[in-house]
């Protein structure tokens, strides 16, 4: 037995196949179609990459000691970063 295709069927099937896209099918019809007029207008947006970052310098907030980030002290509660660098070693910026 074959089921009927609904309006939200159809918009999940043309997101899937024009844009690459998957709806979330619990979304209401009119959400849907909001979703899909933007694709249509802007077309798949790329996902913005944003670099990775490690922490670089690190402070004790009990004697307010700062020194250099070593992944031993990762689970340290009393540490805090209070400088990053990017995964590249590329700080500025």
């Amino acid at each position: 037995m074959e089921e009927a295709k609904t309006e939200k069927d159809d918009l999940y099937i043309e997101a899937r196949e024009q844009f690459g896209v998957t709806l979330d099918r619990r979304a209401t019809l009119a959400e849907l179609q909001d979703q899909m007029d933007g694709l249509r207008r802007n077309g798949k947006q790329p996902e913005e990459v944003l670099p990775a970052k490690v922490p670089k310098k690190l402070r004790n907030i009990v004697t307010g000691n700062i020194f250099d980030y070593d992944p031993l002290f990762a689970k340290n509660p009393n540490l805090e970063v209070i400088e990053w660098e990017t995964v590249d070693g590329n700080d500025e910026g």
